[in-house]
């Protein structure tokens, strides 16, 4: 779909515009993909980021009868006593949100977004992902196409994508996300997540959260360009969020996109929204992840590709396993040496290129791909978009690197606490040594 950077011409425009609607004509699966794609433009072009970016935050809104409905069964007849809705702030694929406020139980009025499901949603859903298990199909019985494309599992993928969507067409899913947010960065003060407003229970079709006062994440990069040290700290802020969400907390944002990430006015927090997709993984997928990625950082490519292999061939037939296996290490190897040898060319400095060095690997030794590190490893992708928009010198590597070393040993250390059967306390003390990290940035240094 993606134009090359340079081609403005009339008629990319016109091609592009063609191609926005219809994807927005089509359901919330193909939009949502789409979505990802705009915030690429090193991969898809600028030309195609500028047009699509609008369906990060402006899909056409549905009528207000709809939220009336909504409202009327969610919060009684009456309910325009205690919930009052201003103008739509967005509209996305699954719903749109209204700045409202509430007077709570206590007689005072809090200003909140008001969350509502889009009719007819869910079938639409239904119909997008039928759609994309066909494509998955297709493109693996492609014969020049298919054979390479199979190593990445992309029924998988598409099975993982189906049950993070799908837990977005219920809003009760959301709020319980939420809490689990929240709690998870209850001790950094540089991240921000809306809460549930007590009295307001979160209904299937309906979400009332507080109102977070915040500023897109690209729009406030614009009107910041002069502002080095701000986009640099908020640069840090967002990769040190993702980076603890995939190897601390083992519970990940699954929407990530500039459209759900704003910062404060003032550049002092980062602001999550949209928290209905979430991904957890079995500790077991868990911990092949945080091993190969860490094996990365210690630029051991041998441990790094043995590992993908073992997986790999736990999850495939026997007439399946991986070819010339010691050609795909030495791939591997040699990847984790350039790095060695180039200090300014670090493995996370260009993390997104070397992922899909990693898969191009995969497809010619036949290398299946966990969906777990390949929906991880998109997390760092839009994490890294988002990092050099704010920040074109950004250091990836120098916020990760720590996380995931630190998360590494706290796993072990819980291992070892459990056999000797004092991991309770072992796992007090990790999260004694966040707390104070997040409180005093200086402390541990």
């Amino acid at each position: 779909l993606g134009a090359p950077p340079s081609d403005d011409s009339a008629v990319t425009q016109w091609y592009l515009k063609l191609t926005l609607w219809a994807v927005e004509s089509s359901g919330a699966a193909v939009i949502k993909l789409c979505q990802w794609a705009s915030s690429r433009p090193d991969m898809f072009g600028q030309s195609f980021c500028d047009v699509f970016g609008k369906l990060q935050d402006a899909t056409t809104p549905h009528h207000w009868k709809h939220t009336e409905k909504i409202l009327r069964a969610s919060y009684g007849e009456e309910w325009e006593k205690t919930v009052r809705l201003g103008g739509v702030l967005g509209s996305g694929c699954i719903g749109q949100v209204y700045k409202g406020a509430v007077t709570d139980s206590d007689g005072k009025e809090r200003n909140v977004a008001v969350k509502v499901m889009h009719p007819g949603v869910r079938s639409n859903i239904d119909a997008d992902l039928d759609l994309l298990y066909l494509f998955a199909d297709i493109a693996e019985r492609l014969p020049r196409i298919g054979p390479k494309v199979k190593w990445l599992d992309l029924p998988g993928v598409v099975d993982e994508f189906q049950m993070l969507l799908k837990h977005q067409l219920d809003f009760r899913v959301e709020a319980k996300n939420l809490e689990r947010f929240n709690e998870n960065f209850k001790d950094d003060d540089e991240v921000l997540f809306p809460q549930l407003i007590p009295g307001f229970d979160p209904k299937k079709d309906i979400l009332i959260e507080t109102f977070c006062d915040g500023v897109p994440m690209m729009k406030w990069n614009e009107r910041n360009m002069a502002n080095i040290e701000k986009r640099r700290k908020m640069c840090d802020v967002g990769v040190r969020t993702v980076c603890d969400m995939i190897f601390r907390h083992n519970f990940i944002h699954g929407d990530l996109h500039p459209g759900n990430i704003f910062i404060s006015p003032d550049g002092d927090k980062f602001i999550l929204l949209d928290t209905g997709m979430a991904a957890t993984y079995s500790e077991a997928d868990h911990d092949r992840i945080v091993s190969i990625l860490t094996a990365m950082i210690r630029m051991d490519g041998q441990r790094a590709g043995e590992l993908l292999i073992k997986d790999s061939n736990a999850r495939t037939k026997d007439d399946n396993k991986v070819l010339h296996e010691s050609q795909y290490i030495t791939k591997i190897k040699a990847l984790t040496e350039e790095c060695k040898n180039n200090p300014d060319e670090y493995l996370m400095q260009k993390l997104g290129e070397y992922i899909s060095y990693i898969f191009d690997a995969a497809q010619t030794h036949h290398v299946m791909m966990n969906p777990a590190f390949v929906s991880c490893a998109s997390a760092v992708k839009v994490v890294e978009g988002v990092a050099l928009a704010l920040d074109h010198n950004c250091e990836i590597w120098r916020v990760a690197n720590p996380i995931i070393l630190q998360a590494e040993l706290a796993r072990n250390g819980a291992k070892i606490g459990a056999f000797l059967g004092v991991g309770g306390v072992i796992n007090k003390a990790s999260e004694m040594y966040y707390t104070m990290k997040y409180k005093y940035k200086d402390f541990g240094k």
